[in-house]
């Protein structure tokens, strides 16, 4: 009926009334609507006009009259307006969790705790102010960070009054074990309240009025040493070193905490504990205290932010959304998404998945994978981790921050954690909890830096075995992935060294062998003849190109296969890489890498006349090309080429050389081998000899057209002269060969004779 209530009054009186409120209960009473409102209190705060379904309704509460009843408390429930409808009650314990929620952002705090008698008052000894001072202006980086420290010592407090219900049975069930939080901006007030097990005045002094003095700390260890063999759970207690409550003077110099302690053995007798922060405390006696513990927060002036409802909600989602007890903020719960990596994963549904997911990556689609385990080596480790289905780098979106963030038992500590996974994993969303995880004083940050790097050795060799599981289980599945990010994949190859040989399991390359899916280097090696000890690769714009490349002339001849590589970082991969297992990874741009071919039977005056050949070929390159070239050899690797480069840089590296300014090595001489048995090649030994300035030319465009070749050539534009020279040398010599037939004479007769 209602969309939300909106407290406008408080228990003891001074209330607000519209009586447009009152005309709206007759009008829905006789609507078949009834209220039980057995008190005056319950009356003045139950009702919202902001979103009433029934216009006819909302315009008479609109146009009504405003007025001051205050008399309020003291009118009898029968003075209300009644109807004919009295068989159609709706109990205001009927309305659902949303209607009962308050719309104000400014909560009321209608409580009744009070103190009473005179105060007590105690100091902090001399060390203690240094180190109060410590915690409440220099330990915490974010100041936000108090709300989180409260829910915790609040979320411990709850976790020790379930641990006596369940183990003793002498604290009474009906309390609900949860946390509340009320704002007021008005009155620049903060509340958090819970229904633990409170304290007693000795508590009050031993772990309120002693920093650094973990109440929690020590009730697992007499837990853990109980007789009845009953231990508490340690994972569900937060606290560790007693550092947390004072970080709300940060924000606060009027800190005020009424709590009653539900121990059967402690007195049924309230108190309240009030300080500054300066350095002195006082308790009183305090009446009206239900059990548990309040903390009431007068905020500073420059902390007055704390006081908005949007704020604080905020803070809450992000640090403690998953603590184990409701948290409630102005009466609507907050934290609606349970803590999935604490369940057993086999009870989680794809539907949960799916929704914590997108609550904790912030997205929109679903992801491909999920990857939920638990460790206790090197520490106890409690993951749950998604593999998206998009990412935005690919579109220039600038680089991704960490997706995983560290929580403690449930408290988030660090927020796109860096240590947790290395940065090629950057891409995968979750969570990493651990109940012992080692954390500074302020549980901001984490220590042991060889522990956490063992920690996330752990966790990359676990994403990177599930992932090989799921190629296998799932291949296509796993393709769409790996499509989509295999560029971190590389990525993790070059810069991790540690786990760049099981990151190579995860990466598929096209072959010459040309099969429809690409092919992972298992795949590649399972289909190895015995004698082969080597992967072969060939980095290419495509496959056209690599298929017609002249490095894999021989290869192709000999039905060897090779993997195509297709971008450039796929070349800085296998350099990186080197080996995959045991085997060598080899580009058949190198030299000495071919497939031998079987030499046809030649007798000593051939053989003689082709090593001769030899020798004028590479003595005429050498010459030629002697400020491009290192060295010049004859080779038969070649079937259809007359030369290639080998052992050349590729174009990736000679672009990173230039961006670096080392234009000396971008443009190092390069190892040129040439194929006698070609036909340019045979032509050319003739031709060096009758027109030296034509078989230059052809020499200087052989070396060139390798340069192609091998991806490497700077400056195409430097040919087009030289290409015009062929040109009409070429021309000229068809044109002279065109007039020396018998036709084209006979026809320079007729021409004459014309004449």
């Amino acid at each position: 009926m209602f969309s939300k209530l909106a407290p406008i009054a408080s228990r003891q009186g001074k209330n607000v009334l519209k009586r447009g409120v009152q005309r709206y209960v007759s009008i829905s009473l006789n609507k078949n609507f009834k209220l039980n409102l057995n008190n005056s209190s319950n009356y003045a705060r139950c009702f919202s006009t902001e979103k009433i379904h029934d216009a006819e309704v909302a315009e008479k509460v609109a146009d009504a009259e405003v007025v001051e009843d205050k008399n309020l408390d003291d009118k009898p429930a029968d003075a209300i307006p009644q109807s004919d409808a009295e068989d159609n009650k709706m109990e205001l314990d009927d309305l659902d969790d949303n209607e009962k929620a308050p719309d104000a952002d400014d909560f009321v705090d209608a409580a009744s705790e009070a103190p009473k008698g005179e105060a007590e008052k105690f100091g902090f000894q001399a060390e203690t102010r240094r180190i109060l001072d410590i915690v409440a202006n220099s330990l915490y980086t974010d100041t936000e960070v108090f709300v989180r420290e409260l829910i915790s010592n609040a979320s411990d407090a709850l976790e020790k009054a379930r641990y006596l219900q369940q183990t003793s049975g002498l604290i009474e069930s009906s309390k609900d074990l949860e946390i509340r939080m009320y704002v007021n901006e008005k009155e620049n007030t903060l509340v958090i309240q819970d229904f633990g097990v409170g304290m007693t005045k000795a508590e009050m002094i031993e772990n309120l009025g002693t920093i650094a003095k973990s109440g929690s700390k020590e009730f697992v260890q007499r837990a853990a040493e109980a007789k009845d063999g009953q231990a508490v759970d340690a994972s569900n207690i937060i606290g560790q070193f007693g550092v947390g409550f004072y970080s709300l003077f940060m924000v606060s110099d009027d800190v005020r905490v009424f709590s009653k302690s539900a121990s059967p053995d402690a007195e049924d007798v309230a108190h309240m504990w009030r300080s500054d922060g300066s350095g002195e405390y006082e308790i009183n006696e305090a009446e009206g205290v239900q059990r548990g513990t309040k903390i009431v927060i007068k905020l500073k002036e420059r902390a007055k932010q704390f006081a908005v409802k949007h704020v604080i909600e905020g803070i809450i989602k992000k640090y403690s959304n998953f603590v184990g007890f409701p948290i409630s903020l102005n009466e609507k719960k907050i934290n609606t998404v349970g803590a999935l990596w604490s369940q057993d994963k086999n009870s989680i549904s794809e539907e949960q998945h799916l929704e914590f997911y997108r609550y904790i990556a912030n997205a929109y689609d679903s992801p491909y994978f999920h990857l939920q385990f638990q460790t206790d080596a090197p520490i106890d480790i409690r993951c749950l981790l998604y593999f998206p289905e998009k990412h935005l780098e690919r579109f220039g979106m600038g680089r991704m921050e960490p997706g995983v963030s560290l929580y403690s038992r449930k408290v988030l500590i660090q927020a796109k954690c860096k240590q947790i996974l290395p940065e090629w994993l950057r891409f995968i969303k979750g969570v990493v909890d651990s109940e012992d995880i080692p954390l500074n004083i302020s549980r901001e940050n984490m220590q042991d830096s060889a522990l956490i790097t063992r920690m996330s050795s752990v966790l990359t060799k676990k994403v990177i075995k599930y992932l090989v599981e799921q190629s296998k289980k799932d291949n296509e599945k796993y393709m769409k992935f790996y499509n989509e990010f295999n560029s971190f994949l590389k990525e993790g190859v070059c810069s991790d060294f540690m786990h760049k040989a099981d990151i190579a399991q995860l990466l598929r390359y096209d072959t010459s062998l040309g099969e429809k899916q690409l092919q992972s280097l298992d795949e590649y090696i399972g289909r190895m003849p015995p004698d082969q000890t080597e992967i072969y690769y060939l980095n290419a714009p495509s496959r056209e190109f690599a298929l017609s490349s002249p490095y894999y002339e021989t290869f192709d001849a000999a039905g060897t296969e090779v993997l195509f590589l297709y971008t450039h970082i796929d070349d800085f991969v296998f350099k990186h890489l080197e080996k995959y297992a045991k085997r060598p990874l080899v580009s058949i741009e190198k030299a000495n890498v071919a497939k031998k071919k079987e030499e046809p039977v030649e007798d000593s005056a051939e053989k003689a006349k082709k090593e001769k050949n030899e020798k004028t070929l590479v003595a005429f390159f050498s010459e030629v090309l002697k400020d491009k070239v290192s060295s010049v050899k004859a080779t038969d690797r070649l079937l259809n080429s007359p030369a290639i480069v080998v052992d050349h840089e590729s174009a990736a590296v000679r672009s990173m050389m230039k961006f670096t300014e080392n234009e000396n090595k971008a443009n190092a001489k390069q190892k040129l081998e040439v194929n006698p048995s070609h036909k340019t090649m045979k032509k050319l030994i003739t031709l060096q000899s009758s027109n030296k300035k034509l078989a230059t030319l052809l020499a200087e465009q052989i070396f060139d057209n390798a340069l192609i070749a091998a991806d490497i050539m700077e400056n195409p534009r430097v040919m087009l002269n030289r290409l015009n020279e062929i040109l009409d040398v070429a021309a000229n010599e068809s044109a002279s060969k065109a007039t020396d037939t018998p036709a084209s004479k006979a026809t320079d007769k007729a021409t004459e004779a014309s004449a």
